[in-house]
């Protein structure tokens, strides 16, 4: 696949990525780990390398909320999917 390089801007700063996914999605993702980013400045006000790493236990907390609840959902639609499938059996 194809590698874009894709300049984002995190508080303040610029860095180059190099990846495969579209300029669109990283730019996405960099907005919204920049808004976290200072988010996390405003509310700590931590020093920078510390706020990198607050902002980086938040959004792993996120993630694995996000995965968490993928996986209670899943289960709950193999139940439904289960009990629909006794009903017409």
């Amino acid at each position: 696949m194809k590698k874009n390089k894709v300049v984002v801007h995190l508080m303040g700063h610029d860095y180059t990525l190099l990846t495969d996914q579209s300029p669109e999605q990283v730019q996405r993702v960099a907005r919204y780990v920049d808004r976290k980013l200072r988010e996390t400045a405003i509310t700590t006000r931590a020093a920078e390398p510390m706020v990198a790493t607050l902002t980086s236990m938040t959004l792993a907390d996120e993630l694995f909320r996000a995965q968490d609840e993928n996986v209670r959902l899943k289960r709950e639609l193999l139940l439904l999917q289960s009990g629909a499938q006794k009903e017409q059996g």
